[in-house]
Formats: C-alpha cells, structure tokens, sequence
C-alpha cells in the first residue's frame, strides 16, 4: 500500500510539470514567439502597407495645409478686403480635390489588401492587422475632407455675402438721404425700394444660414434697418405730398422717422457680431472637423509606422 501510495505521488508530480512543460513550449500563430508562422503573410501585406504609409504622409503633408487655409477663411470672413477671403477658399478649394485624389487612388490600389478573412488571426501576426486597419482608417479619415472643406466654402461665402448686402443696405440709405437733403423726394424714394429689398435678401440668407427660430442679432439688424427704410419712405412720400410744406402729416411721419433712427446700431461693430453668428452656425464647426480629421490621421500614422 505504501508503494502504491508512492508510485501515485511520483505520477502525480510527473503529470503537473509534463503540463507545465507543455504550456511553456506552445505558442499561438501570429504571436512573436511563432513569427515563423505569420512570416510569408506579412511580407505579402508588408510592402503594400509600406507604400500605402507613404502615400499617407502626403496626404497628411496637405490636410495641415488645408486646416491652415480653413482658418485663414474663419479669419478673413469679415474682411472689410473679399478678395483675401476667396483667396483662402481658392486655395483650401486646390488642396482639397489634391487630397481628394490622392485618398481616391490610394483606395484603388489597396482593392484586395488580404488580411480580412477569417483565418486573418492566424495567417498574419497582430501588428500587421493592426497597421491594416491603421492605414485604413487614415484613409476613411481623409476622403471626408473634401466634404467638410465645402461646407467652410459655402459659410464662408455665405457670411461674405452676408456682409456685402449689410453694406450695400447701407450705402443706398445714404444715397436716398442725400436726396431727401437736397430736396430730391421723389427720386429717394424708389432708392429706398432698393434698400428694403436688400433687407428683404438679407432675410432670405439668415434663414439658409442660421438654423432655428430663436431671436438673434441678424433678426433684430433685419426688423429695425426695415423700420428705419420703411419709416423715411414715409417721410419722403408725406413731403412729395405736401410739395415740401411741413404739415401736421409731415410732422407726424418725421416723428416716426426719428423714434426708427434711433433704434439702429451705432456703428458697424454689430456686422462683426452678426458675421460670428453666422461663423458660429457651421463655419467653426466645419474648421474644428478637419482639425479632428487631421488628429485621426496623424494618429493612424502613428500606428501604421513602416515595418
């Protein structure tokens, strides 16, 4: 029984370190210790992967540009200057369809790239099928670029041409009060026609520019610019109509006229406030995007380092 007990014991321990033994000496493929395993895979994949990384330090090269142009174009939106504004966009406009391009051909070349079945684990190690999707996602990251650099393209313009009505708007007022100086009613009033239908442009774009109902300052620009144009028309008809004699009516609309001037903005600070608004409404966000498309690529390259 002794005996028994002893050849059981000695089995015992036999059988733990054979296990012990056993476990220590398997590896799984793909994993560093059987790289002998994965090594025909990944030099397949290799060199397509190295030029693709190549091609994506390019492309990265261009997306910093384009990040620099799009802040120049939130920089310039309020220029009293457009042509430095469309200067910027023509610019960001070249560098976007070359990244636009270059993501379009790089993609071509990679139809096929292995490495996504389901034998991928075993067929290539972990840090081949790491750098795929690496390089992958870079060029995910790039091919919306070129949507996002419309979108500062179309707020960009839109705010400039938000800015250009505002100062064609007030250019005709003070062309239609330079008649109503000299006497000139008659012919200030079709010039206020002019005026109110600037205003009436300008209504047009806030609604394509700013999303929602809430009051802002666009809405109280537009309500009291149109009572103030509104309120000299008057003026100037109740005159035509008097033949220049200061009546009962004339004083009334001259009142009215007064109480409407006084509403309007004092200078031209509140364009700026009304420009951020619209900057605010999709500009900035567009920038921050490829700011954030950038990072993403810049991160993918990270990872997808040559082998």
């Amino acid at each position: 029984m002794l005996r028994g007990a002893g050849w059981t014991s000695l089995l015992a321990v036999l059988a733990a370190s054979g296990a012990g033994l056993v476990d220590g000496s398997w590896h799984a493929p793909g994993s560093l210790a059987r790289a002998e395993l994965t090594w025909a895979g990944d030099s397949r994949i290799g060199s397509r992967l190295d030029l693709a990384t190549i091609e994506l330090q390019r492309i990265s090269d261009d997306v910093d540009q384009l990040a620099t142009e799009a802040k120049t174009a939130l920089s310039e939106v309020g220029s009293a200057d457009p042509t430095r504004l469309r200067a910027a966009l023509d610019r960001g406009g070249e560098i976007a369809d070359a990244i636009d391009s270059a993501t379009h051909d790089l993609r071509e070349a990679l139809i096929g790239l292995p490495g996504d079945g389901p034998n991928a684990a075993i067929d290539y190690s972990n840090a081949t099928l790491v750098r795929r999707a690496a390089v992958l996602a870079a060029i995910d990251s790039a091919s919306s670029l070129a949507a996002h650099w419309q979108q500062v393209t179309g707020r960009a313009a839109d705010a400039s041409q938000l800015t250009a009505l505002i100062a064609s708007h007030d250019t005709t007022v003070l062309e239609a009060a330079a008649k109503g100086v000299a006497g000139q009613f008659q012919d200030a009033i079709p010039i206020l026609d002019q005026a109110l239908l600037v205003v009436a442009n300008v209504k047009t774009l806030r609604v394509r520019l700013i999303a929602g109902t809430e009051p802002t300052v666009l809405d109280e620009w537009i309500d009291r610019n149109s009572a103030y144009d509104a309120a000299l028309k008057a003026l100037y008809a109740a005159l035509v109509a008097s033949h220049g004699e200061v009546t009962l009516i004339v004083q009334s609309a001259r009142r009215e006229e007064r109480a409407a001037f006084a509403l309007l903005p004092p200078d031209r600070r509140t364009i700026l406030v009304i420009v951020a608004e619209v900057a605010r409404g999709g500009l900035t966000q567009a920038v921050l995007a490829i700011e954030q498309a950038s990072g993403s690529i810049d991160d993918a390259l990270a990872e997808a380092g040559p082998s």
